[in-house]
């Protein structure tokens, strides 16, 4: 009986270090790092024609990270002959992905979907915001949704291009104890 209670004492005993033990530093991490997703939705301004976005940075935190609806957008799509021009209202996300830590980096999956019609509207919070295109204006429909899933090392970027000249980029980023970026993620600030 004596044997029993102490073999069972030892598995419960493995059983709870080990349960510490995944609470603890990710895999590939030093104590006090963190991680963040960078990511960016970039297209071509349809006034300047020069790439316009926004670029965002969410920190990794128990192991996932929050959903991010992007800005309305207007973008612009042009056919060769002299046609006008159509235009559209881009309404664009990314969903929360899947993602675990891997030896030099993070293994990440995402749910980037974007939405183009004559008219959108976004509700974040308190916040609502909508933007038009007129009815005499050619305009642009169509949805898309792309799931890429990449094994992502740190301070790598990596990107997907969507219609309409639409790309999104993602790249992981650590930061050491005090808050100091260890990599270097080449996404450009719009």
């Amino acid at each position: 009986m004596q044997r029993i209670l102490t073999l069972s004492s030892l598995a419960a005993t493995g059983l709870l270090l080990s349960a510490c033990a995944s609470l603890g530093t990710p895999v590939g991490l030093q104590p006090g790092q963190t991680v963040a997703v960078v990511n960016s939705l970039s297209w071509d301004n349809p006034l300047t024609g020069k790439r316009d976005g926004v670029r965002t940075s969410w920190p990794i935190k128990n192991g996932k990270i929050a959903p991010e609806y992007f800005p309305l957008a207007q973008l612009k799509q042009c056919e060769a002959g002299g046609k006008p021009c159509a235009w559209g209202v881009m309404r664009a996300q990314r969903g929360a992905p899947t993602l675990s830590y891997a030896d030099g980096g993070v293994d990440l999956a995402v749910n980037v979907s974007i939405d183009v019609a004559r008219r959108q509207d976004a509700r974040q919070g308190e916040t609502q915001t909508a933007m038009a295109i007129p009815q005499d204006v050619a305009a642009l429909e169509g949805r898309q949704q792309v799931q890429p899933s990449w094994k992502l090392k740190y301070g790598k970027v990596e990107q997907v291009e969507l219609d309409y000249g639409v790309r999104y980029q993602v790249c992981v980023q650590r930061y050491d104890a005090a808050g100091k970026a260890i990599d270097t993620c080449a996404i450009p600030f719009i």
